[in-house]
Parts: structure tokens; sequence; C-alpha cells
């Protein structure tokens, strides 16, 4: 958004000598309030700016867009993956809609996020990410939220694959607190998505500052947590639902799951008959 905000500040300057006063009032509405604007009907806009629709479509096309509603995409597709979920959510209710097949949606919206986790995947940060895992004396996993129960699910498959993992609640003690222990050969592995939750982020810094590795999970290589992860994977999670989607970060998790245990087949194997006897013998 920065980047389109300063392309847009320019067009604006350069076109400054052509606007009406009207126009100067929408322009410096859409710098200052770029969430609102792309979330704002044109009736609404006009309301609230005390301003002509007619004076909104024509700033538009001065800046080069066909009408409001092309200004108004390129806003609204930068935002999106920005909003918490519980925002894209409240959006989609206040907007009027024919009669839905939810089911349909869901399978098109997680398809949809697969495919598009397929493309922003960084074969070196992925790599990367594997590498720390397979070396790691213990892998331990942490979110908030939707993410925390991602974690306690990793945590499960990873110890299925052979792959020694813990679950780190956030409880009694927070985050920083249960690193303060941790072996410098552990590895952390974080989830984190909008609205971006302070303790995991705060977490992932106190870990790297302890010459702790750490993996994340994110929706974007810009989030915060980026700047204190060893490895980022990037996630589409997109959701019209109150939490973000899981089902790409799943993709990425069994993908992991499975290499590994293809690239340490016996240690694999020797697991899988030792979960195996344990059932038989204490089931």
């Amino acid at each position: 958004m920065r980047k389109n905000l300063k392309e847009l500040k320019q067009r604006i300057k350069n076109q400054l000598g052509n606007l009406s006063k009207s126009q100067k009032i929408v322009a410096d509405y859409m710098v200052e309030n770029p969430q609102k604007f792309a979330l704002s009907s044109l009736q609404e806009l006009e309301a609230e700016l005390r301003v002509s629709k007619a004076t909104i479509v024509r700033l538009a096309q001065a800046l080069g867009y066909d009408g409001f509603h092309g200004l108004k995409a390129e806003f609204l597709e930068e935002i999106k993956n920005s909003l918490e979920p519980i925002q894209r959510y409240k959006k989609f209710l206040s907007i009027p809609h024919e009669k839905i097949n939810f089911v349909e949606l869901m399978a098109e919206e997680t398809i949809k996020n697969i495919q598009k986790t397929l493309q922003l995947i960084d074969k070196t940060q992925y790599d990367k990410a594997l590498e720390l895992i397979e070396k790691a004396s213990h892998v331990y996993f942490m979110g908030m939220g939707i993410s925390s129960c991602l974690a306690e699910m990793a945590t499960y498959l990873f110890n299925r694959a052979s792959i020694k993992s813990s679950f780190i609640p956030y409880g009694a003690l927070k985050f920083t607190e249960q690193i303060v222990n941790m072996d410098k050969n552990s590895v952390i592995f974080a989830f984190s998505f909008p609205p971006y939750s302070r303790e995991t982020i705060l977490a992932a810094r106190y870990a790297q500052s302890r010459g702790i590795k750490v993996i994340s999970i994110t929706d974007k290589v810009t989030s915060e947590i980026s700047k204190y992860s060893d490895a980022t994977i990037q996630a589409a999670v997109e959701s019209v639902t109150l939490s973000n989607s899981i089902m790409s970060v799943l993709v990425l998790l069994y993908s992991i799951i499975a290499q590994i245990g293809n690239e340490f087949k016996a240690r694999t194997l020797k697991t899988i008959k030792a979960i195996e006897y344990v059932r038989k013998e204490y089931e």
C-alpha cells in the first residue's frame, strides 16, 4: 500500500493544477484514509465528504482510472490481505448477496488459497526451513488464536513423523518465559496471521536474540515476524469467515512432513513401528 500511496501522491501532485477544490478534498481523504476509502461506497463518500458523485468519478478519471470502481478496486486489492478476519467477515455481511451456496464458496476459496500459496512459495526459504528442522534437536510450535490450533496439530504431525516436537501453550507462562531454558539447537516454528499476535512476534524476537533459529509461516513476507525469522514461508489465508483459512497452511505442513519422512525413511519407519507396538500393547 505504501508504494501505491506514493505513486498516487505523485499522480495527484502532477494533476494538482487541474483539480478542483472538491476534488482536492477527495484526494486528501484517499491518501489519509486508504482503508476507509477502499471499503466505502460512492454514496458513503458523497455523504461524508459532502461532494458530488461526479466529483469523485472525475477525480478517478483524472488519476488514470476508468472511474470510481477502478480506483477503489486497486485500493481494495492492496488492503484485503491486511484486514483482520473479523473485518473481512463484517464487510462480507454488510454487502447484499443473493442466495449463496456456502459449501461451494468455501471450497472455491480454499482452492484459490492453495493455488496462490503454490505461487507464493520461495523455494530457497522452504528448503532453509527443511534444513533447520532436520538439524534441530527439538522443534517447538507456537501461535495464538487459530494459530494455536495449527501449532498443536503440527506438533502431533511432526511427532508422528519422528521429529521431536512440542507445543508451546500460552497460559500461566508467556511464550518468552518458556523460551528461557530452550536449547540453542532447538528451532521455534511460529504461525503469524492477521491480526498478528504481539506475543508471538515478541517471542520470535527474543528467540532470535538468544541464537535460537525461528521458522515462520505467515501471509506476507513483509509481516513483522519475518524480521525475526531465519526462514519464512508464505501462505494465503483469505477467508470470508470469522477466522483465517488454514487449509493452505496444512498443505505446507503435510508437504514438510512428507519430504522429511521420505528423506529419513529408516527413522520414520522406526517411529511407526513403535507407535504400532504401543497401540497393540497398551490400548
